[in-house]
């Protein structure tokens, strides 16, 4: 809830009440100013975590960029971030997993236009995937599996540097982050379903809490790494051979 105008003086803003706040403090944080109220002071140290905060929500911006280049080659449909060779040719899903896909760009479109309104970016706009990524369904299931388990990841990282700020941007890029990373669980599962995975909900837990995993029923996958850095989780995606420009 919003603080109203009567009590703000007494409470900590929150900069999930209205987007620009988050703008203006990534900004500020980028100048290298601190002048926010906190929660609790330390504000030369919490300014440096800041920082952290930011770089993850710009590495998002790429991120969900692939992810809409990825969802979109998969359909055989052209977006802005997509290399025009790497659409599928063939129809590479049923008619039923094509609305699947189809919903998940629409909802990776919006986890994207969602952060560039906040004023978070990426230095590449396209983004080039493995030759024969998209020609065949099991080559584009398996990327598309390690996509989703290095967004879970990255998302996992985001939280837990954006909660040790203690601040009004930790809390609001932590309830952002987990929103956004309960949806690309659903993905991660999706894809395992399609590709015929057994079990395709195999994890007790998506990151580090509780592992390894136990081997009991839902409990047999590997989970995703939980990245450190922003830096981390970018080199993760490039490792798969994803290309930038």
């Amino acid at each position: 809830m919003c603080d109203s105008q009567a009590d703000r003086s007494n409470a900590p803003h929150r900069i999930g009440c209205h987007p620009s706040g988050f703008v203006n403090r990534a900004l500020m944080v980028g100048a290298g100013a601190v002048g926010f109220e906190l929660f609790g002071g330390a504000a030369a140290a919490s300014a440096a975590m800041d920082a952290d905060v930011v770089a993850f929500g710009n590495a998002a911006v790429g991120a969900e960029r692939i992810a809409v280049a990825f969802y979109s080659n998969a359909l055989g449909v052209a977006s802005a971030y997509s290399v025009a060779g790497d659409l599928a040719k063939g129809m590479l899903l049923n008619s039923a997993h094509r609305e699947y896909f189809n919903a998940a760009r629409n909802q990776e479109s919006s986890h994207l236009a969602t952060l560039e309104s906040l004023g978070l970016t990426f230095p590449s706009r396209t983004f080039g995937f493995p030759t024969g990524t998209f020609g065949s369904a099991s080559a584009m299931l398996a990327m598309g599996e390690q996509l989703e388990n290095i967004f879970i990841g990255a998302y996992l990282g985001a939280i837990k540097v954006a909660t040790s700020t203690a601040d009004s941007l930790g809390i609001f890029v932590a309830e952002a982050a987990a929103q956004t990373m309960g949806v690309e669980c659903e993905y991660r599962v999706l894809i395992r379903d399609i590709a015929g995975e057994d079990l395709p909900n195999n994890r007790f837990y998506e990151g580090d809490v509780g592992s390894p995993p136990s081997g009991a029923l839902g409990d047999t996958g590997v989970r995703s790494i939980v990245y450190a850095s922003a830096s981390d989780a970018v080199n993760a995606l490039l490792a798969l051979g994803i290309t930038a420009s």
